[in-house]
């Protein structure tokens, strides 16, 4: 049984939300993409509720100063891990937006010169190269995010705390830490895959790109050759 218009658009709609990327890249990539979403959602959903919903509570410092154990955090953690990956699924899911509108504003145009020109094919496979880098820059920016504010891709357990607030020396610790970084490395690596696979796609989408370039710039058999 065929499928009619209107549904193949929601079905490209729903699959270009889920996996972030055109309709131009392949099943595989897309499925792929779609399954690394809702590893990470499931992710952050869990730690959310359980390591991640009072990091301050864990934060354990041999002082009794009330206003030590916060400054110290906040040395050891400017910015809560859970943050940046929140942030960046939030960056993704706009990426997608954007890329799910295009894909059903390009079924909705009516006819006429506007069509035409968004229909054509190099138009086409430039705006999808164009979603793939942007999608593989949020990727690679979060990343970096993480690494830095972390100093590292594995956040140490204890710190040596500097903070005026607190006795000379004072050292803090973080209960869940171990389970905090495992969860962390996993985003990361759904990251990396995901910027792996937009980064195969471009790699496989180039030669059609040029090929497509090389057709129409040379002249057609019914074309008159200027002198």
């Amino acid at each position: 049984m065929a499928m009619s218009p209107e549904a193949f658009q929601e079905v490209e709609t729903a699959t270009c939300l889920l996996s972030g990327v055109s309709s131009l890249t392949s099943k595989i990539s897309r499925a792929i993409l779609s399954v690394l979403f809702f590893i990470r959602f499931g992710i952050l959903l869990l730690g959310c509720k359980t390591i991640w919903q009072d990091e301050e509570k864990d934060f354990v410092c041999n002082s009794t100063r009330i206003l030590c154990v916060p400054s110290c955090f906040d040395e050891y953690l400017p910015i809560s891990s859970f943050n940046i990956f929140a942030l960046q699924m939030v960056a993704l899911v706009t990426h997608s937006l954007c890329v799910a509108c295009f894909a059903r504003t390009s079924f909705q145009l009516s006819e006429g010169w506007l069509q035409a020109q968004f229909r054509r094919r190099n138009v086409q496979f430039n705006l999808h190269v164009i979603g793939l880098i942007s999608r593989i820059l949020i990727e690679a920016i979060f990343i970096l995010t993480y690494y830095k504010v972390a100093e590292g891709f594995w956040l140490q357990s204890s710190i040596h705390c500097r903070s005026t607030l607190c006795e000379k020396s004072v050292i803090c610790r973080d209960i869940n830490s171990t389970v905090k970084n495992i969860f962390s490395l996993c985003l990361c690596a759904a990251s990396v895959s995901s910027a792996m696979i937009c980064l195969w796609e471009i790699i496989g989408t180039l030669p059609f790109m040029q090929h497509m370039n090389g057709s129409l710039s040379s002249p057609g058999p019914h074309q008159k050759q200027r002198f």
